[in-house]
């Protein structure tokens, strides 16, 4: 019913950067403590392997019962072959550990997030049977006894860890079945469901003996992959749960649900949602999805979801948080959303006005309303400029929300690395450069731009009583660099959906090729306006460095560069022809 906790687990996670910063992590405790959040998820790839040597692969005994009983054994060892890992694991065992503390005493359990394999590189040099023909192998056995017993390691330091959260199909680890280059005849016989069956129940036995919870992150490519982890899934014992990522493969808000959630039974299910727009602009280009979250975790409850995640930031990303911008509303969204599915998105945008010291302490509830109204107003539309800018058809269009630097690379992207048509085969043919398509995308980049145009206009009405006037010029700042951004990806998206036309109709002189002529040379023209624009904000201004990574005009004259090339020579960078649609 309204106003329970409709999600018995309520989840903030943090990335890399921040996991080794003491007062962010701070932060983020203080948060979640004020909004009913009761777990914080550390997630780096390699994170368990930052905290244990492991002490086995350096001969230290079982009667070692902990990092320093360990050192104590290895220490020799460890300078010899890893003298940086001598000092770094115990130092960040002891900060972990004083993490674990710290949340405890607020109620909140800590978990960890990584993929597998994941592993020091001495530990291949120490093992040389692991290569193969100059490969590394993920079908050697030493992988499994080196899980286990960094495993049970892990839980002998940190007893007080809830659990771990791991990603067995990425290509993002160390070594996988999935990617890997090993020519050895165990390689080509071993299933990747296989594969993940022996990486999870070697870590499976030393979690559950120590009583914490086994969580596999159905963190995939592609559809097969999909597939062989739930087989993998469906044999695990019951108490292991299952993370989705809300649409399948990656955070892309145009995707449709994740498919596999609702489909293991009587499982745990959690569903995660990415706060800062790893895929939707940074919140450099504000997107607020205080909708699309209400909707997908309705629908994620309705079939079984008892677990949320939400994602502050991205660990390829130094430096930056959705706690930077106004996209902090997603988190606020979605920790309220995770209490009642009906919460009013006016009081969400509220707390992020109060919480953000951007009203004046005087002001009355009716003035804070009031400007929560019409924050809500200025920014509710920002998702809709940001689809219709960073998606083409709904296929991703951006390089994790930078410009593509090339037209291959930007139809590598949407065709191919983050594929619309594996999940929506209806939407095949969403790139071709057939004339209705080529026309109805240029109106969706030219929209796009309207709708920053409409929060411009918005934001230009009287200011409200209750917002301070450094928040307010503020706001103004960031929307002036969103409408730079959402104008950048307006014209690259009308230039390579002209050029790659030219590229792939190079034969044809009917009208409509006579009219894509004139438009692309403006659309060109346009680009080396933009990129002499970016280069002047860069020189003359000083905001947080992100903005500067995705304002980037040397991405911007790179593309131009490589636009002029195919042109030149009329060989398509990805055949998207009538009779080959792709």
């Amino acid at each position: 019913m309204a106003g329970s906790h409709q999600f018995a687990l309520r989840a903030l996670e943090i990335h890399s950067a921040y996991i080794w910063d003491f007062s962010w992590v701070r932060r983020a405790l203080d948060l979640a403590q004020r909004h009913g959040l009761n777990a914080l998820v550390l997630h780096q790839n390699d994170i368990v392997d930052r905290v244990v040597y492991p002490g086995a692969l350096f001969g230290a005994s079982r009667a070692a019962g902990n990092v320093f009983e360990r050192y104590a054994e290895i220490h020799r060892s460890l300078y010899t072959y890893t003298p940086l890992r001598r000092s770094e694991v115990y130092q960040h065992r002891d900060y972990i550990k004083r993490v674990i503390d710290v949340a405890g005493r607020a109620g909140i359990a800590v978990y960890f997030e990584n993929k597998e394999l994941c592993f020091p590189a001495v530990a291949a040099e120490l093992n040389p049977q692991v290569f193969k023909r100059g490969a590394l192998c993920p079908s050697e056995p030493f992988w499994w006894d080196l899980t286990t017993s960094k495993y049970r390691e892990l839980l002998e330091d940190l007893p007080d860890l809830a659990g771990v959260i791991v990603s067995p199909g990425t290509r993002e680890s160390h070594l996988s079945i999935t990617s890997h280059r090993c020519p050895c005849e165990a390689c080509a016989e071993m299933t990747a469901a296989h594969w993940y069956g022996e990486l999870l129940s070697a870590m499976y036995e030393p979690l559950s003996l120590a009583g914490k919870r086994l969580v596999i992150r159905d963190f995939v490519f592609d559809k097969r992959a999909h597939d062989e982890l739930a087989r993998t899934v469906a044999g695990m014992p019951a108490d292991v749960a299952i993370s989705f990522k809300n649409t399948p493969h990656d955070y892309y808000p145009t995707f449709p649900d994740n498919p596999r959630i609702g489909t293991v039974g009587s499982r745990e299910q959690w569903i995660e949602f990415d706060c800062m727009g790893q895929y939707f602009g940074w919140g450099i280009a504000p997107a607020i999805m205080i909708e699309d979250m209400r909707t997908r975790l309705q629908r994620a409850r309705d079939k079984g979801v008892s677990g949320i995640m939400l994602r502050t930031d991205w660990e390829s990303l130094n430096s930056h948080s959705a706690f930077h911008t106004p996209n902090l509303i997603n988190l606020y969204a979605g920790a309220r959303l995770g209490e009642d599915l009906d919460a009013d998105a006016i009081g969400i945008y509220q707390t992020w006005l109060e919480e953000q010291n951007m009203l004046e302490p005087s002001a009355g509830e009716a003035e804070r309303v009031e400007a929560a109204r019409w924050a809500m107003k200025v920014l509710s539309p920002s998702w809709g400029a940001v689809r219709g800018a960073l998606f083409t058809n709904d296929c991703v269009f951006s390089d994790s929300s930078s410009f593509p630097v090339s037209l291959g690379h930007a139809w590598w992207l949407g065709e191919e690395k983050n594929s619309l048509k594996d999940w929506r085969p209806d939407k095949a043919d969403a790139l071709r450069t057939n004339e209705d398509n080529v026309r109805a995308i240029i109106r969706e980049k030219d929209a796009a731009l309207r709708v920053v145009e409409g929060m411009l206009e918005a934001f230009g009405q009287e200011r409200p009583k209750a917002l301070t006037a450094e928040a307010h010029a503020d706001l103004g700042i960031r929307l002036d660099l969103a409408y730079r951004y959402i104008e950048g990806f307006r014209w690259i998206g009308r230039a390579c959906i002209l050029a790659q036309y030219v590229v792939d109709h190079r034969a044809r002189s009917d009208a409509f090729s006579r009219e894509v002529d004139a438009l692309l040379a403006e659309a060109l023209r346009e680009l080396d306006r933009l990129a002499l624009e970016y280069r002047e904000l860069a020189a003359t201004t000083d905001r947080p460095h992100p903005n500067y990574i995705l304002l980037s005009a040397e991405r911007v004259e790179l593309l131009r560069k490589n636009l002029a090339g195919a042109l030149a020579t009329a060989v398509p960078a990805t055949p998207l022809t009538e009779a080959s649609p792709g």
